[in-house]
């Protein structure tokens, strides 16, 4: 019996000791806050898509093989710089043969000059008759179309010669050149020698759905929606998440929505001094406006349930109410703006509403 006894006092205090070690559960406390409407700076971003305001294809216009390449794949380039060179033998001979054709030309034209008036002088005596004097004049004339068909055919050569070197219409930069030196070139050959992108100004081609187009332009103006929206200033967000130095303006609207999209196309110019973007990148036009009466929560005052967004709005018993709300992002990565749901006045729970549900009674801190 004492052992026994001995043992069930044993367990007792191993017990006893145990219970002392456990932690009390502490109280969890939420804060909240209260809904307010203020005047806020919306943000919108839109994809986008930049082209130069210029990409020029540079096509052969004389077939011929390439003997020389001047210019490299992303070069900046100058209007009237060269940039290829096509093989020019066979163009110098032909303008040496159209200018030989001229010299012969002028030389049958001199003679059947002399031959006229001779004949004209003659005629007016009454040596010779009307049909050697018109026989006479009829040479001149096929004379001086010969001499105007050979000019022609002295400046066609000129041309195909000088087409022989390629220079860039317009000041650019250049894009990816698909040929090299030897390969078979021209107007029958397909595909352009290279492009050049005349980027002094960058076009970022981007779109909005209906109900955003008609809400920005309102903000702005009682004209018409398409008005309202040219001259608007944005910006340019990079790839690498920086903001573009300078700011651009939108230059046109199409107007009409696409039935296979439902939005609208836009085009934005923005200048580009220092060549910094390019053709074929692309970004995100961000465009800003003020706002009135805007209810706006922190993100973390939601909890996002698949297609419902839910706010705890606080009961006078200290209960919460789980709320579906409407909210659009601020795209600060920090707030919603609540368009449905809420009321200026309601008292939300702001921190840890994922821990929340619907008639739960909570301790707020600091009350």
């Amino acid at each position: 019996m004492k052992v026994f006894s001995s043992v069930i006092a044993s367990v007792l205090v191993l017990f006893a000791s145990s219970c002392v070690n456990v932690p009390e559960e502490k109280e969890t406390l939420f804060e909240t806050m209260k809904v307010k409407a203020s005047t806020e700076t919306v943000v919108s971003s839109y994809t986008a898509k930049l082209k130069g305001k210029q990409d020029v294809d540079i096509l052969p216009r004389v077939d011929g093989a390439l003997t020389k390449i001047a210019v490299h794949e992303g070069q900046k380039i100058f209007a009237g710089q060269v940039m290829f060179v096509i093989d020019q033998k066979p163009f110098q001979i032909e303008l040496q043969t159209a200018q030989a054709n001229l010299l012969s030309a002028k030389a049958q034209q001199s003679t059947a000059k002399l031959s006229y008036e001779n004949n004209k002088s003659l005629y007016e005596k009454g040596i010779v008759g009307k049909y050697v004097f018109d026989t006479a004049e009829n040479s001149l004339r096929n004379a001086n179309a010969a001499v105007a068909l050979a000019e022609a055919q002295v400046a066609r050569a000129q041309n195909s010669l000088s087409y022989c070197t390629v220079t860039s219409p317009v000041s650019g930069i250049v894009g990816t050149i698909a040929y090299r030196v030897g390969d078979l070139v021209g107007p029958s050959v397909a595909g352009a020698l290279t492009t050049v992108s005349d980027n002094s100004t960058v076009e970022a081609y981007f779109s909005v759905n209906e109900g955003e187009y008609i809400e920005l332009a309102s903000v702005y103006g009682d004209d018409a929606v398409t008005k309202s929206i040219i001259g608007y200033p944005v910006s340019l967000k990079l790839k690498n998440g920086t903001i573009y130095a300078h700011e651009g303006k939108v230059v046109s609207c199409s107007g009409l929505i696409d039935p296979l999209t439902g939005t609208i196309p836009i085009k934005a110019e923005f200048p580009n001094p220092e060549g910094a973007l390019r053709s074929g990148i692309s970004g995100s036009v961000v465009a800003s406006y003020e706002e009135d009466n805007m209810m706006v929560i922190p993100q973390t005052s939601v909890n996002r349930m698949q297609d419902k967004a839910l706010a705890y709005v606080l009961q006078k018993d200290s209960t919460v109410k789980a709320t579906i709300v409407e909210i659009e992002d601020m795209n600060d990565g920090k707030r919603y703006a609540v368009t449905k749901g809420l009321k200026v006045g309601d008292e939300i729970v702001s921190i840890g509403v994922n821990n929340l549900v619907d008639g739960q009674k909570i301790s707020v801190k600091g009350k």
